[in-house]
C-alpha cells in the first residue's frame, strides 16, 4: 500500500514521521524545491510528546513528478485553502479503491467529496497540535484522539488500514458520524484559535482575564446554536467537555459556573499551546479563520442564527491579516457592551 501526504508541515509532518518510523509507505509531495531537497538530504525530524523521532522520505516536487504512480491513500494536510486544488490535482493518481482524507480541522468533508466522490472522502478529527520549526522539523506539543469516517457512515477495507496506520500517532477510532464529531472540535478550535489570535496570548495566560473567558463561551454557545439550525448534534468532545452544559441558561450565577468550565480547559491541555492562527498571523501569513469561526457565521446566516461575536472576531482578524489593527489585548475592549 502506498500513501501520499500532501503539505507537511505542523500536523502533516507529525503525521508522517510517526507513521512512516512504523513501517508504513509514505511519500511526500513538497511544493517548494527546495523543501524536497532539504528532507531528502536531513530526512525529518519530530519531536515533543511523542519523543525525538526521525525518518527519511521519497519527496516530489509537484504533481507531474508523480509520473504514472498510483496511490492508495492520500493524505492532504494542507491548510483549507488550498486542499480543494490539492484534491483536484491528485485525482489521477489514485489507485482505485483509494481514499482521501482531508487532514484539517473543520467541516471540509463535503466539499471534498464534491471533489474525489462520497466512496473516497475521508473526515478526520484530528485531537493533537504540533508547531513547525523548519521545513523538515516539528514539535509535537500535546496529545489526544484521532476519529475518522466517512459520510455515509461505510467503512470499506481501506478505512480500517488508515485507522491501523494512525494509531501509530495516537489512538484512533472510526466513526459513522463523523461531522458531529467534526463539529464538536470545530467548536472548540474556534474558542481557542480565536481568543488567542487576537490577544497574542497563549490560553493559559488569559485564564483568570473574564473578559476572555466570556469571548471564549459565547463562541462556543453561537456555535451550538448554528448546530442546532443545522439539525446536527454534538458530543462531548475529549469525554470530559460537555457543551451542554454552556446552553443550560443564560443568567450571572450560571453563567459564572461556565466561565469555571473554561477556566479548566483553559489551563489543563491547552494552557502552553499556540494555535494555529495565532502562528500563521506571527509569520505573516493569511489564517484558517473562515473555516473555524466564519463557518459559524456562514452557517448562521443560512438558518437564521445570529452570531455577532464570531462576526466581530472574524472581522478582527482579517484585519490583523492586512496589517490594519494589531494583535493586542486591547481588542478585548471591543467587546464591551457586546458580552460586558
Amino acid at each position: 500500500m502506498k500513501t501520499l501526504l500532501i503539505g507537511a508541515g505542523a500536523i502533516g509532518g507529525t503525521v508522517a514521521v510517526a507513521c512512516k518510523n512504523a513501517g508504513y509507505d509514505i511519500r511526500l509531495l513538497c511544493h517548494r524545491q527546495s523543501t524536497k531537497e532539504k528532507i531528502e538530504a536531513e530526512g525529518f525530524f519530530l519531536h515533543g510528546a511523542k519523543g525525538d523521532l526521525h525518518a527519511d522520505f521519497t519527496c516530489y516536487d509537484g504533481f507531474d513528478a508523480l509520473g504514472d504512480e498510483k496511490f492508495d491513500i492520500v493524505i492532504i494536510a494542507t491548510k483549507y485553502q488550498a486542499m480543494f486544488d490539492a484534491a483536484k490535482n491528485v485525482l489521477p493518481y489514485l489507485a482505485e479503491a483509494a481514499l482521501v482524507v482531508g487532514m484539517q480541522n473543520g467541516m471540509l468533508t463535503e466539499r471534498l467529496a464534491e471533489i474525489v466522490g462520497k466512496d473516497r472522502a475521508v473526515g478526520v478529527m484530528l485531537g493533537f497540535g504540533a508547531t513547525r520549526n523548519d521545513v523538515n522539523d516539528v514539535t509535537m506539543t500535546s496529545l489526544g484522539e484521532i476519529v475518522i469516517g466517512m459520510l455515509d457512515g461505510r467503512k470499506p477495507p481501506l478505512l480500517d488500514y488508515l485507522r491501523a496506520m494512525l494509531v501509530n500517532l495516537l489512538p484512533t477510532t472510526v466513526s459513522g458520524e463523523i461531522q458531529s464529531v467534526q463539529y464538536s472540535k470545530l467548536v472548540i478550535n474556534s474558542c481557542i484559535n480565536a481568543c488567542a489570535a487576537i490577544t497574542g496570548c497563549v490560553l493559559g495566560d488569559m485564564a483568570d482575564d473574564v473578559r476572555t473567558k466570556t469571548v471564549f463561551l459565547e463562541i462556543a454557545r453561537e456555535g451550538l446554536r448554528v448546530a442546532k439550525g443545522l439539525g446536527i448534534s454534538v458530543p462531548t468532545y475529549g469525554k470530559v467537555l460537555n457543551y451542554k452544559l454552556f446552553m443550560l441558561a443564560d443568567n450571572p450565577v450560571f453563567n459564572a459556573a461556565a466561565r469555571g468550565i473554561v477556566t479548566v480547559v483553559m489551563k489543563s491541555k491547552y494552557a502552553s499551546v499556540k494555535p494555529s492562527t495565532l502562528q500563521s498571523l506571527e509569520r505573516g501569513e493569511r489564517t484558517e479563520i473562515d473555516a473555524f469561526n466564519g463557518y459559524f457565521v456562514e452557517k448562521g446566516k443560512e438558518v437564521g442564527v445570529p452570531t455577532p461575536i464570531n462576526e466581530k472576531l472574524v472581522q478582527m482578524i482579517h484585519e490583523i491579516e492586512d496589517g490594519t489593527r494589531a494583535i493586542s489585548k486591547d481588542n478585548l475592549k471591543e467587546f464591551e457592551g457586546m458580552l460586558y
